[in-house]
C-alpha cells in the first residue's frame, strides 16, 4: 500500500503562480469551463489525484467567486442534513451554474427550504 497523498504539502509547494485563478470578476476571469479544464490539466501535470481536484479549484478562487461557492455549499449541506461532500463531478456543476444573477428589485427568490441556523 502506498503512502497517502499530502495535499497541504502539494499546494505549499505551489506557487507562483498557485492554482489557475478564477476570481468572479465577469470579463476578467476566464471561461468557467476552460477554467476547470485548467485546474484538471495542472492537477494531472502535478499528479494529484482526482480527490483533490476540487479542493484545489477552490483554492484558486478568488474572494467573490469563494463567496458566491461558500453560499452554495450553505444551501447543500442544509439540503443534505449537513452531510454533504463534494467531488470534482459536483464542483463543475457548482462552477457552472452558479453565474446566475439574481436581482430582489426584479423578481423574489423563494426557496422551500429553511436556510436559517
Amino acid at each position: 500500500m502506498g503512502k497517502p497523498f499530502d495535499f497541504e504539502a502539494t499546494m505549499a509547494e505551489w506557487k507562483n503562480p498557485g492554482p489557475p485563478a478564477f476570481k468572479g470578476v465577469g470579463k476578467k476571469d476566464p471561461i468557467v469551463d476552460a477554467w476547470l479544464d485548467d485546474v484538471k490539466a495542472k492537477c494531472l501535470e502535478r499528479k494529484i489525484p482526482k480527490d483533490f481536484w476540487h479542493l484545489v479549484g477552490q483554492r484558486g478562487l478568488g474572494s467573490k467567486a469563494k463567496s458566491r461557492f461558500n453560499e452554495v455549499d450553505q444551501v447543500m449541506m442544509k439540503m443534505h442534513d449537513g452531510k454533504y461532500k463534494w467531488n470534482w463531478k459536483k464542483f463543475k456543476v457548482a462552477m457552472k451554474n452558479m453565474g446566475c444573477k439574481w436581482n430582489p428589485a426584479y423578481s423574489t427568490f423563494h426557496t422551500p427550504f429553511i436556510l436559517a441556523n
